[in-house]
C-alpha cells in the first residue's frame, strides 16, 4: 500500500471544520519483529518526503515529513504507532498559542467531539493493556504518549479517568525504572494524585482502586518521586480516608499516617510526627487485640513514637483492612461490669503509663479507658447472651488480658521524671534527659509488645505521700510478680553480650524484681536485646539462666518459679548480702516484698533498725533460727541481729563426724524419751517487747582459762570449758570475766528440726542423736540483770562439739530472753 494513499487517508479523516495537521511524524509500517537495513529506511523515507510535498497543493494542506526521534532509533515500530504520534501531533498543534511559521493556525476541537475523545480513552485503554501484556519496551514512549493525549482530552466528568490516570501512572513508574528519569517519578506521583478527584463516589471498586493508587504513589515516592508540594502530597490519602466508612479506616488511616510520617523525615515538623502518631493511634482502636490489622497499627505507632522521641527518621511499613463489631447494653450491665472492672484495676498499680498516649492514669482513667474500648464494647453484645456467673467469667477474663502491665526494671540515673513531671501530659513530649527518653524507649517498647500499660517506679508512684509510698513498697513485689513482662535496662552493657557484669546485679530493689518477675527481657544501652537473642523471655534460655545462677548465687528453680515467704530466710538473706542501695534503710525494705512481711516504711530511721524490723517479724512468722547464724557486728537494735547483710555473704559450713551406731546401743531410754519430750514441747522462737525468745539447748560455761592476747587486731584466746561440750579454744574481741557462771554456749533449737525427721517418735531418736554428734555454732551469751542475756563476741566463730552421745541425753533446754 503506498505512502501517498495513507496520507489522502489521514486527510479525510482530519477535514478542515476539525484541525488541520501541518507535521507528520514517521515510523516504518513493517512487521514490528523484523528489522529493516538501515539504507532502505532513508530511502523510503526520502521518498515519503518527496510524496508529501507533492501534496501541498491540495488545499489548506501544507504537509511536513519528519523522523520522530524519541521513538525511531533505527528498529522497526508497529503500523499503529504512526497513527498514535500523529494524533499526538495533532492535539499538540491544537494546544498552542502561537506556531512556528511552517505551522498554519489551527481551529480548536468542538466540544461535540465527545465519541472522539471516549475512542481516544478507550484506544489508550487497549494500549496500556497490550504493553503490560507483551512488555515490549520500544513500544513504552509511543504508549505513553497516547496515553497523556487521551487524558487531555478525556472530560473531567467522565468517570473513568481515573483508570487512564492510574494506568499511565504505572506506565511512568515503568518507564522510570528503566531511565531513572525525574520527571517520570514526577509525572507518575501528579497522576496518582489526581485520582480521586476524578472518581465517582458510586465507583463499586472505589476502596480497591483508592487502595491500589495508594499503594502505587508510595512506591513511586519511595523510588524517587517529588514531594515539593506537601498538601498535594497529603491529598490523596485524606480523600481516601474521607471516601471510606468508619469501620474501613483502619487501613487509610495508617497510609495518611504513613505521609505525615514521611513529611517529618523530609522536613522535620512536629506537627507531622504528631499528626503520623494521631491517625496510628485512631486505627489501633478499630480492631481488637490479636487481630494482624490492629498488630500492624501498633507497630506503626510504636515506630512514630520512637520516631518522634527519638527525633530521627526510621523506615516503617503501613496497611491492612478494618472491621469492628456492634456494642449494647444496659444501665444494669454497665453497672455490673464497672464493679467487676473497679475490684480489678485495685490489684493493679494505683497509676499506670497508657503507651499508646504515654500518659499517666490513675483508677478513673484507666477505668474511662477500658469503657472506651472495643473490648467493653463486646462485653456488652455478649451481656445478653450469658448468665451471670458466665459473664462474670468472661469479664475476668478481658480485664485480665486488657489490663496487662509491664514493669520497668533499671538503676535511677540522671533526670529521673517524677510524678509531678508527667502529669497532665504525655511522656513521648518530655525531652532533655537520660532518665526521661529512657521511660519514653520502655513506654515504646511496651507498646511494641502490645502491652499498652506500662509501670515504673519513677513517675508512677506519689514519693511526698507517705501513705501512697507505703502501699507502693508494700506492693512492688506483687506487681512484678503479676506483671506480664518486666523489660531491664542495663545503661552500663554496651554490646549484645551477656548482661551479668552489669552493675544492675549489684543493687538491692532489682533482687525482688529479677525474682518476682516469670517473664524477664534486659535489653543494652541502645535498646537492643542482650545476647542477640530473639527470646520472649531471658529466664527461659537456658545459657543465660546458668549464668544468672553463677552470677547471683541463686538456684535455677528459684530464679524462674520463686515464691515469696518466710521459708529458707537465710538463703534468701544470703541471696541480698553483697547488694547495696542508695538509701541505707531500703537494703531492708527492698526484702519485704520477698519475705512477704508488711511493716512501716519509716525513712530516716537506721538501716539496723530497719533490718532489726525485719529480722524480728521473720523470727515471729517463722520462727526460723539460721537467720541468727552469722559472724559480724552485732545491732544495737538486738545482739542476736547484724548491724547489716554482709555477716550473710558467708554460709555456714562443717566438716561432718562419720556417725558411730554402736556407741548408741548402750545409752538411757528413758532419758532419751525425757529429752525428745523436752524438745517437742518448746515454742518457736519470737520477739515480744524488744525481746528475742530464744529456744535453746544449754551449755553452761565452767571455766575460762586466758592463753594469750593480741592489740592488733584486739584479740583475747580463751580455753573454755562448758558442760558436756569439748574444750575449745577461741580467740574473741571481748574480754571474759572471772565469774564464768554468767556465761553460757547455747545451740539454737527449731521446731522443725523434729518434723523433720524420717521416724516420729522412739523410732526417731537415733537419727536426732547422730544430728547432736555433729559440730555446731553456739552463741556465747552474757547473763544480765533481770534474768535477761546479751550476745557476746558476735564477730567471732565459736564451733563447738559434744564430750559424748550420753551427755546429750542430759542436755538443760532453756527460752532465755535476749536483748
Amino acid at each position: 500500500m503506498s505512502m501517498s494513499w495513507h496520507l489522502e487517508t489521514f486527510a479525510r479523516a482530519f477535514c478542515n471544520k476539525f484541525t488541520v495537521p501541518s507535521d507528520i511524524y514517521v515510523v516504518p509500517t513493517c512487521d514490528p519483529d523484523s528489522n529493516l537495513p538501515g539504507e532502505t529506511l532513508s530511502q523510503r523515507l526520502s521518498q515519503l518526503k518527496t510524496v508529501s510535498e507533492g501534496l501541498n497543493g491540495n488545499g489548506e494542506r501544507a504537509w511536513h515529513a519528519s523522523i520522530f526521534s524519541g521513538v525511531f532509533k533505527g528498529q522497526p515500530e508497529t503500523a499503529w504507532s504512526a497513527a498514535l504520534l500523529l494524533l499526538k501531533g495533532v492535539t499538540q498543534a491544537q494546544t498552542e498559542e502561537s506556531f512556528t511559521s511552517r505551522r498554519p493556525a489551527l481551529q480548536p476541537m468542538p466540544v461535540n467531539f465527545q465519541d472522539s475523545r471516549l475512542a481516544l480513552k478507550d484506544l489508550a485503554g487497549i494500549l496500556f493493556k497490550e504493553f503490560k501484556e507483551k512488555k515490549r519496551n520500544r513500544d513504552l514512549v509511543a504508549v505513553i504518549a497516547i496515553g497523556q493525549i487521551a487524558l487531555e482530552h478525556i472530560p473531567p466528568e467522565h468517570s473513568p479517568r481515573h483508570s487512564t490516570l492510574i494506568d499511565l501512572a504505572d506506565l511512568l513508574s515503568e518507564q522510570f525504572n528503566k531511565k531513572m528519569g525525574k520527571d517520570d517519578a514526577d509525572e507518575s506521583t501528579t497522576s496518582e494524585q489526581a485520582v480521586p478527584k476524578f472518581m465517582s463516589p458510586d465507583e463499586p471498586h472505589s476502596k480497591t482502586i483508592l487502595h491500589e493508587g495508594g499503594d502505587s504513589l508510595h512506591e513511586g515516592s519511595r523510588r524517587g518521586g517529588s514531594m515539593a508540594d506537601p498538601e498535594e502530597t497529603i491529598s490523596f490519602p485524606r480523600v481516601v480516608l474521607e471516601r471510606t466508612p468508619p469501620l474501613d479506616q483502619c487501613r487509610p488511616l495508617l497510609d495518611l499516617a504513613n505521609t505525615f510520617h514521611k513529611q517529618f523525615q523530609k522536613e522535620g515538623t512536629e506537627s507531622s510526627i504528631a499528626e503520623a502518631v494521631r491517625l496510628a493511634r485512631a486505627a489501633l482502636g478499630i480492631y481488637p487485640p490479636g487481630h494482624p490489622a490492629h498488630t500492624q497499627s501498633l507497630d506503626c505507632l510504636t515506630h512514630y513514637l520512637e520516631t518522634k522521641v527519638r527525633k530521627e527518621a526510621l523506615p516503617t511499613h503501613v496497611g491492612g483492612p478494618a472491621a469492628g463489631p456492634p456494642s449494647s447494653g444496659s444501665f444494669d450491665i454497665e453497672a455490673f461490669i464497672e464493679k467487676v472492672v473497679f475490684e480489678k484495676v485495685k490489684t493493679i498499680p494505683l497509676r499506670l503509663l497508657h503507651t499508646p498516649t504515654g500518659v499517666l492514669c490513675g483508677r478513673d482513667a484507666q477505668i474511662s479507658h477500658f469503657k472506651g474500648s472495643f473490648q467493653y464494647k463486646q462485653l456488652l453484645s455478649l451481656a445478653s447472651l450469658l448468665d451471670t456467673q458466665r459473664l462474670k467469667m468472661e469479664i475476668d477474663d478481658v480485664l485480665s488480658e486488657y489490663f496487662e502491665f509491664v514493669t520497668l526494671s533499671h538503676r535511677w540515673g540522671r533526670g529521673e521524671p517524677l510524678l509531678h513531671e508527667v502529669q497532665r501530659k504525655s511522656v513521648y513530649d518530655l525531652g532533655g534527659t537520660d532518665g526521661e527518653a529512657k521511660l519514653q524507649m520502655f513506654c515504646i517498647l511496651a507498646l511494641r509488645r502490645n502491652f499498652q500499660w506500662a509501670w515504673s517506679d519513677t513517675c508512677c508512684i506519689d514519693k511526698d505521700s507517705s501513705a501512697e509510698l507505703q502501699e507502693a513498697i508494700g506492693s512492688m513485689f506483687s506487681w512484678y510478680y503479676w506483671s506480664s513482662l518486666t523489660i531491664v535496662h542495663l545503661p552500663d552493657v554496651f554490646d549484645a553480650g551477656s548482661p551479668v557484669g552489669s552493675v544492675w546485679f549489684s543493687r538491692g530493689w532489682t533482687l525482688q524484681e529479677l525474682l518476682a518477675s516469670h517473664t524477664v527481657l534486659f535489653y543494652t544501652q541502645s535498646w537492643s536485646l542482650c545476647m542477640n537473642s530473639d527470646a520472649v523471655n531471658h529466664k527461659m534460655v537456658p545459657a543465660l539462666l546458668e549464668e544468672l545462677q553463677n552470677a547471683t548465687g541463686i538456684a535455677k528453680q528459684h530464679l524462674t518459679n520463686f515464691s515469696p515467704g518466710t521459708g529458707d530466710a537465710r538463703s534468701r538473706l544470703h541471696w541480698a548480702s553483697s547488694r547495696r542501695t542508695t538509701r541505707p534503710e531500703d537494703i531492708a525494705y527492698s526484702l519485704f516484698g520477698i519475705f512477704q512481711v508488711h511493716l512501716p516504711i519509716l525513712y530516716g530511721e537506721s538501716a539496723h533498725n530497719a533490718l532489726g524490723r525485719l529480722l524480728a517479724e521473720i523470727i515471729s512468722r517463722s520462727g526460723d533460727v539460721s537467720v541468727l547464724d552469722w559472724v559480724g557486728e552485732s545491732s544495737s537494735f538486738n545482739s542476736c541481729f547484724p548491724v547489716d547483710l554482709t555477716p550473710y555473704q558467708k554460709v555456714p559450713h562443717f566438716q561432718l563426724i562419720p556417725s558411730d551406731p554402736s556407741r548408741r546401743n548402750n545409752l538411757d531410754p528413758e532419758k532419751a524419751q525425757k529429752l525428745y519430750s523436752e524438745l517437742g514441747r518448746l515454742p518457736r522462737a519470737g520477739f515480744v517487747n524488744s525481746k528475742l525468745t530464744l529456744p535453746s539447748i544449754v551449755h553452761p560455761v565452767t571455766a575460762v582459762k586466758l592463753r594469750g592476747s593480741s592489740i592488733r587486731p584486739l584479740r583475747f584466746t580463751y580455753e573454755i570449758y562448758a558442760s558436756r561440750l569439748q574444750p575449745l579454744n577461741v580467740a574473741l574481741s571481748v574480754e571474759l570475766d572471772e565469774s564464768v557462771d554468767s556465761y553460757i554456749l547455747v545451740r539454737l533449737w527449731h521446731p522443725k528440726s523434729l518434723s523433720q525427721q524420717t521416724n516420729h517418735g522412739v523410732e526417731a531418736l537415733p537419727e536426732l542423736l547422730e544430728k547432736f554428734e555433729q559440730p555446731f555454732n553456739a552463741l556465747l551469751l552474757k547473763r544480765l540483770p533481770h534474768n535477761e542475756y546479751t550476745r557476746i563476741a558476735s564477730d567471732c566463730t565459736i564451733t563447738v562439739c559434744v564430750q559424748d552421745l550420753a551427755s546429750i541425753l542430759d542436755s538443760e533446754v532453756l527460752i532465755p530472753e535476749i536483748v
